[in-house]
């Protein structure tokens, strides 16, 4: 999963980060805990040195290496068709849901 360019936004980083303190975070990351915090609230982006250092601790702690996105698709082009396909989707999903329940 982090063989693409992975664009690390903050919830990916608070996930990722989990029930760490920002201080720990950033000790693993050779970063202030300043940064951090400033990834967190938007205040800034990790930049490639830093996507590089977050990509490799993905890795090492296997982060979302068994996430599966389910339905999700790029509505480029025709848009009544790509409604069309997602409303499909969500009724197989609601489907499956109710079978499960």
């Amino acid at each position: 999963m982090f063989r693409k360019r992975r664009e690390w936004d903050r919830i990916l980083i608070q996930m990722l980060r989990g029930d760490r303190s920002q201080a720990e975070f950033a000790r693993l990351l050779r970063v202030p805990p300043s940064t951090v915090w400033r990834w967190e609230h938007r205040r800034a982006r990790p930049d490639v040195r830093h996507r590089r250092r977050l990509n490799r601790l993905a890795r090492r702690e296997r982060f979302l290496a068994d996430w599966n996105p389910v339905g999700s698709m790029t509505l480029v082009g025709d848009l009544e068709e790509a409604s069309r396909q997602i409303r499909r989707l969500f009724r197989r999903s609601l489907t499956r849901t109710a079978q499960a329940l």
